[in-house]
C-alpha cells in the first residue's frame, strides 16, 4: 500500500472524517478506487485486528475462455455476414457501369449463406451475452479476469484495424476520382460495424463495476433493429424459398439451352452452313444431359428455320430478371410460361448472365 495514501486515511478517520469522504477526495487526486478501497480495508484490518475475508473466485479459467470465446466466434459470424449481405444489396441497388454485367450479378448463393449464418449465429450471441452478463452480476471479480481483457483486446485490434483500412481505402479512392455511390455506401457499412465493434468493446474492457445494464439492453436493442430490418430486406430480395428453386430451375434451363445454342453453331459451321434437322443430330443427344428439362425431363423444343435462324423454346416457371449494367443478356430474357429465344446460327451466342431482382 502507498505510505501517502495509509497515512492520508489514518489521520482523516482520526479527526472524525467518515472513510466516503476520504475515499471520493483520493479519488479525485486521481487515485484508483481499487487502491483506495484496498488502503482503507488494510487501515480497518489493522484497527479491528481481524483479517479482512477473501471472495473465493468463481469459476475457472477455462470456462471463462470458453464463453469469451464463444462470444467473440458468434459475434464475428453474424457481424460479418451482415456485412456481405449489406454488400450483395448495395452491389444490386447501386450498380456500377464500370463493372461488367457477369461481376455485378445477384449472388443468390451470397445472400442465403448470410441469411443462414445471420439467422444461426446472432440469436446464439445474444444468448451467450445474457450468460456472460449474468456471470460478471454474479461473480464482479470475472470483470478483472486476464482472459476476458485479453480476448477483448484482440477483438478491438481486429476492429481497429479494419476501421483504419477502410479509412484509408475510401481517401485511396477519393484521390484516385474513383468514389462511386456503391463504394461510398460499402464504406459506411464497414466503418458502422467496424466502429459499433470498437467503441462499445473499448468501453467494456476498461468497466471495472456491473452497473452497465443500459448499455447493455441500448446495444441489443439497436443491434436488434439492424439485424431485423436487413433480414427484412434480404428476404425480400430473394422470395420464399419455393420461389428460389424455381428460380435456379428456370436458371439451368436459359444454360442448357446456351449449351445447345453452341452446339447448333458448331454444327452449322461444320456443314457447310447447315442447321440439323433435329436435336439428336447434335453430340450427346441420346444421353439427354443438357438436352432435356430439368425438372419435367422433356426434350427441349427445336424449330429450324431459313439461313441460319432458329429457335429454342422451354416452359419457365418465372419470369426473367435483368441484370443491371449488362449489354450482353438481352437475348436470353424470357416471360414465364412457354418461350421460345429466336437465335443465328451465324453467330455466336453470348453467355446468359443471371439475376435476381430487379
Amino acid at each position: 500500500m502507498e505510505t501517502g495514501i495509509a497515512e492520508f486515511i489514518e489521520k482523516t478517520l482520526a479527526a472524525g472524517i467518515p472513510a466516503e469522504t476520504a475515499a471520493k477526495i483520493l479519488t479525485a487526486q486521481g487515485w484508483p478506487e481499487k487502491v483506495v478501497y484496498a488502503a482503507l480495508g488494510e487501515h480497518y484490518q489493522k484497527v479491528t485486528g481481524v483479517e479482512i475475508p477473501r471472495r473465493a473466485a468463481a469459476g475457472t479459467s477455462a470456462k471463462d475462455a470458453f464463453f469469451y470465446l464463444l462470444l467473440f466466434a458468434t459475434l464475428a459470424t453474424w457481424m460479418l455476414s451482415l456485412g456481405s449481405l449489406a454488400f450483395s444489396l448495395i452491389d444490386h441497388w447501386f450498380a456500377d457501369p464500370l463493372v461488367p454485367a457477369y461481376q455485378g450479378a445477384m449472388d443468390t448463393y451470397s445472400i442465403t449463406t448470410s441469411l443462414a449464418a445471420i439467422l444461426v449465429a446472432y440469436p446464439l450471441f445474444l444468448l451467450i451475452s445474457r450468460t456472460v452478463a449474468r456471470e460478471t452480476a454474479a461473480h464482479p471479480e470475472k470483470l478483472d479476469s486476464g482472459i476476458r481483457k485479453w480476448l477483448t483486446y484482440m477483438a478491438l485490434v481486429v476492429a481497429a484495424g479494419i476501421f483504419m483500412g477502410d479509412l484509408i481505402t475510401v481517401l485511396g479512392y477519393l484521390l484516385r476520382g474513383a468514389l462511386t455511390s456503391q463504394f461510398v455506401a460499402k464504406s459506411f457499412v464497414v466503418l458502422a460495424l467496424s466502429g459499433s465493434v470498437f467503441f462499445y468493446y473499448f468501453g467494456g474492457v476498461r468497466r471495472t463495476d456491473t452497473a452497465a445494464g443500459g448499455s447493455h439492453r441500448l446495444m441489443a436493442g439497436i443491434s436488434a433493429a439492424v439485424v431485423a430490418v436487413m433480414l427484412v430486406l434480404g428476404f425480400l430480395q430473394l422470395g420464399p424459398p419455393r420461389e428460389q428453386r424455381e428460380l435456379r430451375a428456370d436458371n439451368l434451363r436459359v444454360r442448357q439451352i446456351y449449351g445447345l445454342s453452341m452446339q447448333i453453331s458448331n454444327y452449322w459451321k461444320s456443314n457447310n452452313s447447315q442447321l440439323p434437322a433435329d436435336l439428336s443430330q447434335l453430340p450427346g443427344a441420346a444421353l439427354g444431359s443438357g438436352f432435356d428439362d430439368p425438372i419435367t425431363h422433356a426434350r427441349y423444343e427445336y424449330r429450324p428455320g431459313q439461313n441460319g435462324h432458329y429457335a429454342l423454346c422451354a416452359n419457365f416457371a418465372q419470369r426473367s430478371r435483368s441484370v443491371q449494367n449488362s449489354y450482353a443478356v438481352d437475348v436470353w430474357l424470357h416471360p414465364s410460361g412457354h418461350y421460345c429465344f429466336q437465335l443465328n446460327a451465324a453467330v455466336m451466342p453470348q453467355y446468359p448472365v443471371l439475376a435476381l431482382g430487379d
